[in-house]
């Protein structure tokens, strides 16, 4: 076997092949390098290897609006200078031998501390700062006032890349548990991590601070005439009987706490028909009849008066 020594740059007869030949295992080097980095980048790598087994998560990616956008766009800071790329590299080989001793995390990012870690410029990068749009009727979010209190894009945004709009299919192999479904940071509730009318709360809790004046909190189904009493009464009661009808199946209703499943799709047919029939009475169309479908969503009324 040959041996590498150092005395063949001080021979003048061997210092050119040396010379030669170092830079060509130099050469070799950069190229590996340079293949490597491009192929780990790459979303095949990220979905197919490195995090294969949660693929939830990539189901979820393939299905958004960033679908379109790679990985390291969003998972790599802006810009970064090539010792930073190479640190994250080495950073993340450590999820690669989690995979490989099945020891991985499920689901990934369980409490989403990615998303209080992404730095705002990740999105600036792509979508303007200064954009003046709601996103839908009767809702006002500065953004502005938000990124001055340093609250991040993802801080709110946390599922734009990786919405599960879908059943999960994958299970714990440690626990043996189905996968379970992140925080989604963008419904109201999650609001009131900051926003509060208890003193020493971080931001206002107050309606106008994220509704205009003139936003009517109730459905119109509470306006329309002989709503109350009588049709009132008859969509609480078609709406509770909803629920006790799964509870007593040992399924789950929309609003209970119950762990065992949805629905039966018969019960909840049933329940809806006489939910319907209660708006009817009352003289008034379900504003939820095509946003929310028969099967599995039967306890309107929870949605607004859980407290109650």
């Amino acid at each position: 076997m040959a041996k590498i020594s150092l005395a063949g740059f001080k021979d003048p007869v061997r210092r050119p092949r040396y010379i030669i030949w170092t830079g060509v295992a130099l050469l070799m080097m950069i190229a590996f390098m340079i293949v490597a980095l491009g192929v780990t980048s790459s979303y095949w790598f990220c979905a197919e290897v490195c995090h294969k087994v949660q693929d939830d998560s990539i189901m979820a990616y393939d299905m958004s609006s960033h679908s379109e956008v790679s990985c390291m766009a969003c998972h790599m800071p802006v810009n970064a200078d090539p010792v930073t790329f190479l640190i994250h590299k080495v950073e993340a080989l450590g999820e690669l031998y989690l995979t490989v001793t099945n020891n991985f995390e499920l689901p990934l990012n369980a409490h989403s501390h990615v998303a209080l870690e992404i730095p705002e410029g990740q999105c600036t990068q792509c979508h303007s700062a200064n954009r003046e749009i709601t996103p839908g009727p009767g809702i006002i979010i500065d953004h502005e006032i938000h990124s001055e209190n340093h609250v991040t894009c993802t801080m709110c945004h946390n599922r734009v890349a990786h919405p599960e709009n879908f059943d999960l299919t994958l299970t714990d192999p440690k626990s043996g548990e189905p996968s379970h479904k992140h925080e989604n940071w963008m419904e109201m509730t999650a609001c009131f991590r900051c926003h509060g009318l208890e003193q020493g709360a971080q931001a206002p809790g107050a309606c106008g601070k994220c509704h205009p004046a003139d936003f009517e909190l109730k459905p119109e189904s509470h306006f329309a005439k002989d709503f109350y009493p009588k049709a009132h009464a008859e969509l609480a009661l078609a709406a509770h009987e909803a629920v006790l009808e799964a509870q007593s199946e040992g399924e789950e209703g929309q609003g209970t706490e119950s762990e065992e499943g949805t629905a039966s799709e018969e019960s909840t047919s049933t329940s809806s028909l006489a939910v319907e029939k209660a708006f009817a009475s009352g003289g008034a169309e379900n504003p939820w009849a095509e946003e929310i479908p028969a099967v599995g969503e039967v306890n309107y009324c929870s949605t607004c008066h859980v407290s109650t």
